[in-house]
Formats: structure tokens, C-alpha cells, sequence
């Protein structure tokens, strides 16, 4: 089964996560396929804009998955966040406009990929969070992509907190740009992706290429800034042991819960 799924309506491109045993959290596999489809669909001229989601009905990511964490070291993980900047790079270099269908949970780094794309649409059960810090890794990139779209404050409460959001809290934030009935989230998604793609190519992808660019040094920042904390972080084995305790849980309940962090 491919771990990313293409699929075209028309002029628009749905990419969907496809690991809903695990509310399609994001393994290396994901992250390498993911960057491959939206480079290709970026050089495909019959695209004009791309929408990602999630397979199934319980989320478009509930973030990183934790099996991963138990195989980073204060030695590795900063390679790993370096390939994380490849993962979030791969919406954010696009010359095309990215719409974000969110049909569940948005967590950790399914949060964060919402929030590098141009328009969220989501439905009314929709739970976003920032959830590093419960599983003791400390939250970096993730605050500083909040903090553009919804402020200082409410970042260090909702990154410290971790707590989730609901759709209609999301959507006063500006977490999300609409709330729909669930069975019209892909749909309605779509539709504003083609508005947006119908646009004069070379302005979007120039107005694109400058929307990117007001927030790129404090992104770059905060990449490097993650390798160090992490490292810090993971040489502790803070993140290990929550990721261990929590394999542990799934364990012992036969259940598939993928983890909600491990984004930084």
C-alpha cells in the first residue's frame, strides 16, 4: 500500500497521507514520498494547485510517529530535523498554491504542515495541537509557524499547554480559513484550490514566492535552532522515554495510536 496517494480532479492534485491504521502519522517512507509528489506535481504544468489530506475519517496527521523517536540520539536528531525542513520545504517551495483539506486531528507535524500551506478547511469535529512538549520534545518550529499565523501569546499557551483546539477556536485564531460540513471538506477544499489555481500563474507563484520569503529567515533560524535544542532535549532521554512508555501503552491495549509529535 503507498504511504502517499496521488489523484487528480481535473486542473487540481489531491495528495493524501495514507496510513489511517495509525491516523497517518509520519514515518520516514511518508516524509521521503511526500517531498517526491509535491516536487513532481510542482513540475507538472497540468497542475494548478494541490490539495493534501488524509486517508480515512480520524485525521488529516496526528503528527510524527513515535516508533521513530525511540531511534533518535543526541548524535542523529539533528540530521533528522534537517530533513524535517525537506518535509515542511516541499509545501512551502511551491509555485503553486496548496490547500489543506483537515478532516480529523492535526497534530505535531500534521499541524505544522497546515500551517506552511495558503488555505486550512476543516469541519466541525476538527482537533489541532502542538503536542511536543507531552512527549518531552520541545517545540521549535512548531512555535514559530504558529506564532506567524496566531501571535506570541497564544502560541506559548497552546505550544506549553499542548492542548487541542476545536474547529471553532481554530477558526477564530485563523488556525483554520473554514469550517464545513464533514463530508464537504475535500470538496470545498478543492474548489478554493481550483479559484486560487485559475489565478494568473507567474503572479501566484511570485506572491507565493514572496509569502514564503517574509517568513524564511525565521524559519531557517529555527531549523538550526531545533538541532541545538534537540540535541540538548534527546541527550537527556527525555523524548526516548516518552516514546517508549507510549509503545508501551500500545502495547499493552493491542491498539495502533500513532503519537502526536516528534515535530519540533
Amino acid at each position: 500500500m503507498a504511504v502517499i496517494e496521488i489523484s487528480r480532479d481535473a486542473e487540481v492534485a489531491i495528495v493524501t497521507f495514507n496510513r489511517p491504521e495509525v491516523m497517518n502519522a509520519v514515518d520516514e517512507e511518508l516524509r521521503v514520498r511526500f517531498i517526491e509528489a509535491m516536487q513532481m506535481l510542482d513540475a507538472d504544468a497540468a497542475v494548478r494547485a494541490v490539495v493534501i489530506t488524509g486517508a480515512g475519517d480520524r485525521a488529516l496527521s496526528a503528527g510524527q510517529d513515535l516508533d521513530m523517536a525511540l531511534t533518535l540520539t543526541a548524535d542523529n536528531v539533528g540530521d533528522w530535523f534537517r530533513k524535517l525542513k525537506l518535509f515542511y520545504g516541499a509545501v512551502r517551495d511551491m509555485t503553486k498554491p496548496v490547500v489543506v483539506a483537515i478532516n480529523g486531528v492535526a497534530a505535531g507535524a500534521g499541524f505544522q504542515i497546515s500551517l506552511h500551506s495558503d488555505l486550512r478547511i476543516g469541519h466541525p469535529g476538527v482537533r489541532m495541537s502542538q503536542p511536543e512538549v507531552n512527549a518531552g520534545i520541545p517545540s521549535v518550529v512548531g512555535s514559530m509557524i504558529m506564532r506567524e499565523v496566531i501571535g506570541l501569546a497564544r502560541t506559548a499557551e497552546l505550544a506549553l499547554s499542548c492542548r487541542f483546539v476545536g474547529a471553532e477556536e481554530a477558526l477564530g485564531y485563523g488556525l483554520l480559513n473554514e469550517v464545513v460540513p464533514a463530508e464537504q471538506v475535500l470538496p470545498r477544499a478543492i474548489e478554493r484550490a481550483r479559484e486560487l489555481g485559475a489565478k494568473p500563474p507567474t503572479a501566484m507563484r511570485l506572491s507565493r514566492r514572496w509569502l514564503r520569503d517574509l517568513t524564511q529567515p525565521a524559519y531557517d533560524a529555527a531549523i538550526e535552532a531545533a538541532v541545538v535544542i534537540q540535541r540538548e532535549a534527546f541527550g537527556t532521554g527525555e523524548p526516548q522515554a516518552a516514546a517508549q512508555a507510549f509503545v508501551a501503552r500500545r502495547s499493552q491495549t493491542r491498539t495502533s495510536q500513532p503519537s502526536s509529535g516528534a515535530a519540533g
